[in-house]
């Protein structure tokens, strides 16, 4: 295979993930082989810093399957960001899919992500989610479920991507959209940036429903570290929020400049009214005088953030290499299900 045109190029990263390795790479290889074909496809596995004997796995494993697997291994554990960026930056293929190694997105998640993007031209890159009709998420623990539905419900309505699955990795981008984007975010930050920036730089999403299932071992593992998936969990809740607030607060201060105003006029009013009926309110007065204030301070914010976010923009501009895209204008998501034809 590694002589021949690489076609789709299938990026997975992990850490300390012994436990899982051997079966979850040689499913994929099994799945990748019988869809894509014996060749025109990379696997490239990221190993993110494991301390454990996943790469030792791994290395006995491209005994095996030689020319099925690029391994790529990172000194230190910098995070699942990083780790994708890396091999993203190290594909070949035309089109470049991030997904889970042990196929918890479905075992047909490749082609049906790749056929969007062969067949749908206009569609720059493809997000899978469980958060469409037809998706959904199977033998997931009840407060992971609430976690990403809560989670992406809030995100949704403070980012502003258009599409319903904002922290998913599982996705396929041309590989001339996603190569010369800049990422700085290490973590699962980064999938919050790569849409930030790709929809600001006027690239347009294509969304596929899809369901997660969490592997029996995983589900064991997960009850085994509670404390320490705990805190990961609000670890990942408070960087998530950190982040949507510092690249988007427009909406934030515009919306807090309208409800003060509003506010602000409705004691106004009522100060009228009871001046008119009943003798002065002065401190009604006061109320709405200082509530239209904070609405002038929370407009000159909006216009200050406004600014500062245009001036982001022509700098991911000036960073993305020519041609740039041809739009600036944010294009709505299509949600698409494009089986893989039997």
């Amino acid at each position: 295979m590694i002589g021949d045109s690489i076609r789709i190029s299938i990026v997975c990263p992990f850490f300390n993930e012994e436990s899982i390795i051997e079966l979850a790479t040689l499913r994929m290889l099994g799945n990748l082989r019988q869809q894509l074909g014996p060749s025109g496809w990379e696997l490239i596995l990221v190993d993110d810093g494991s301390k454990d004997s996943s790469l030792e796995i791994l290395l006995r494993i491209l005994k095996m399957q030689p020319g099925a697997v690029r391994l790529i291994t990172l000194a230190r554990n910098q995070g699942r960001g990083r780790a994708l960026k890396t091999g993203i930056d190290a594909a070949r293929g035309d089109v470049i899919v991030t997904t889970e190694v042990d196929c918890s997105w479905g075992d047909d998640i490749v082609p049906r992500l790749v056929n969007v993007l062969e067949e749908q031209p206009e569609i720059d890159f493809v997000v899978a989610s469980p958060h469409l009709p037809g998706g959904g998420l199977a033998n997931v623990p009840l407060n992971r479920v609430l976690l990403t539905t809560v989670g992406n419900l809030i995100i949704r309505g403070l980012f502003a991507s258009g599409v319903t699955m904002n922290t998913g990795m599982t996705r396929a981008y041309r590989r001339g959209v996603i190569q010369p984007l800049v990422a700085h975010e290490n973590g699962k930050e980064f999938h919050l940036e790569v849409l930030l920036k790709l929809l600001t730089l006027g690239f347009k999403a294509g969304e596929i429903p899809a369901t997660i299932t969490w592997q029996d071992k995983k589900l064991a593992r997960h009850v085994e570290s509670k404390r320490k998936s705990s805190t990961n969990i609000q670890k990942t809740i408070n960087s998530h929020l950190r982040f949507v607030a510092i690249a988007q607060p427009v909406r934030y201060f515009a919306w807090f400049a309208f409800l003060s105003l509003l506010v602000g006029l409705g004691f106004i009013i009522s100060a009228v009214w009871m001046l008119i009926v009943h003798g002065p309110a002065v401190f009604l007065a006061i109320i709405g005088l200082i509530m239209l204030l904070f609405s002038l301070l929370f407009l000159g914010f909006s216009v200050v953030f406004f600014q500062m976010r245009e001036s982001m923009r022509e700098e991911w501009m000036r960073s993305y290499p020519l041609p740039h895209p041809p739009s600036a204008q944010r294009g709505a998501p299509v949600a698409l299900d494009k089986a893989l034809a039997e």
